[in-house]
């Protein structure tokens, strides 16, 4: 059906796709498993073959399930990874062993997927699938074509009407929750709780890294309900920071300890990102080890250790450079750009901070600008690879509102980051933050070697 790579990927960015729109033009109605349920009913149900760690969360879920993939492979087990969204190809999120599909793959499962969404489009339109939906369903399809062990599935959006919610879990994670996608999953961390939560399934155990008491009460109250055995941090299992990063040696050595064994044990690891967040993220995918290790895998404290030194997480506090530096990061609501904030003059005492900033229109950028501070250089752009992005004079508006904070105007990421090196003393940092896509778009500016775009998400 389709002749190159490009027309394949041309047609699928042509489905419904919710990651390009604003949140006022799709409604919760939107979101239904039924057309996800009769599209894998239509390929084999291939998610019924390969058991899942499965991970939902406001902040921390992509880390963590980055972390339980890398472990994995290091105890010698094929593993399937899927995230979203991507930040320059659409085959990142389709991993097995840590590679990226190849085109031809990518081509031949559209291709197949593209005959059933015709015949669906003639039939019963209303169940034609969205976006997320078939490249979720290209997932199992490769992933069982690759014969992998188990996958490790990231939650799109929310949880109970996700398309990856459809799996056979061994374990189910739910990383920290906060107010994000609110007009989808309501605007009250209970309610969004909630939501995620639709990812439990009976007798499956949970495990969550949420330190919030009234979240975690009904978490525990709906897997003790489900008939789930359930974990969190600060109970079951704990996370110590023992030697904190810092700039000249930049790893934080984690104690993770699993306190409800019959034995209390206790491991060191190395981890590459600094802070609390991070050491929660990594406890979270620690504590899914266990459970799978309770499953019949066998994970040992070594193959974590390595797994963890040699995790990639692009975009996650990442360091691009020196002199000075300029770091990335994703945060893309109020409580993750708040942590960044906090985090920041920890890590780097005494350095003025020039901050790139970009937010999506559908965020809450009003209670993203209020977490700003610290900032010795503010500079406010755009990303330009996704229609979402809030235009930069709007944002300075708002900054200009909430906060008594000078504001330089970019109209792109790159005039930004030029801008940023210009105003930054020798002795200072730049760090790019608010959105993934500026994130990605900046790393792609100072790095341009590790990746080549083709249509972003």
């Amino acid at each position: 059906m389709f002749d190159s790579y490009s027309e394949a990927v041309e047609w699928l960015y042509h489905r419904v796709n919710y990651e390009r729109l604003g949140a006022g033009q799709y409604g919760r109605n939107d979101f239904k498993l039924e057309r996800m349920q009769k599209l894998l009913n239509a390929i084999g149900n291939p998610h019924e073959q390969i058991p899942v760690v499965h991970i939902a969360g406001t902040k921390g879920k992509g880390t963590t399930a980055a972390i339980v993939d890398s472990i994995l492979r290091e105890a010698g087990y094929r593993v399937g990874l899927f995230t979203s969204p991507h930040m320059f190809r659409i085959e990142e999120r389709f991993l097995v062993n840590g590679q990226q599909i190849s085109e031809e793959r990518f081509v031949n499962l559209v291709t197949l997927l593209a005959g059933y969404v015709s015949k669906t489009q003639e039939e019963t339109p209303e169940l034609s699938p969205t976006f997320f939906e078939i490249t979720t369903a290209m997932a199992w399809l490769y992933f069982l074509e690759e014969n992998v062990d188990l996958a490790v599935l990231e939650v799109g959006l929310g949880g109970r009407l996700d398309s990856t919610n459809l799996c056979r879990p061994l374990v189910t994670a739910i990383s920290s929750i906060s107010l994000d996608h609110t007009r989808l999953l309501g605007d009250t961390v209970a309610s969004i709780t909630r939501e995620k939560a639709g990812i439990i399934k009976a007798g499956v155990p949970v495990v969550t890294s949420s330190t919030d008491p009234f979240v975690c009460e009904d978490l525990k109250a709906i897997a003790l309900q489900k008939g789930c055995p359930f974990q969190q941090l600060g109970q079951e299992f704990q996370v110590e920071i023992v030697k904190p990063w810092c700039e000249l040696d930049r790893f934080q050595t984690v104690q993770y300890t699993q306190t409800d064994a019959p034995e209390v044990k206790s491991i060191d690891v190395q981890f590459s990102r600094p802070g609390q967040i991070y050491a929660c993220n990594l406890g979270l995918a620690l504590a899914c080890i266990e459970q799978l290790n309770h499953s019949g895998y066998t994970i040992t404290d070594t193959q974590k250790q390595r797994g963890i030194l040699n995790v990639s997480l692009p975009l996650r506090f990442e360091i691009l450079q020196e002199a000075p530096p300029v770091i990335v990061d994703a945060a893309h609501n109020p409580a993750a750009l708040e942590a960044l904030m906090e985090t920041l003059p920890q890590y780097f005492p005494e350095r003025p901070i020039t901050l790139i900033l970009a937010i999506s229109r559908d965020k809450d950028y009003a209670g993203m600008c209020q977490t700003l501070r610290g900032i010795s250089s503010l500079i406010v752009t755009q990303y330009l690879g996704n229609i979402r992005s809030l235009p930069a004079a709007e944002l300075v508006e708002v900054i200009e509102q909430e906060e008594n904070q000078s504001v330089l105007l970019a109209e792109s990421p790159a005039e930004a980051l030029e801008m940023a090196l210009q105003v930054t003393p020798s002795h200072g940092i730049i760090v790019a933050s608010g959105s993934l896509f500026l994130a990605a778009e900046v790393r792609q500016l100072v790095k341009p070697e590790i990746l080549t775009p083709s249509i972003h998400a």
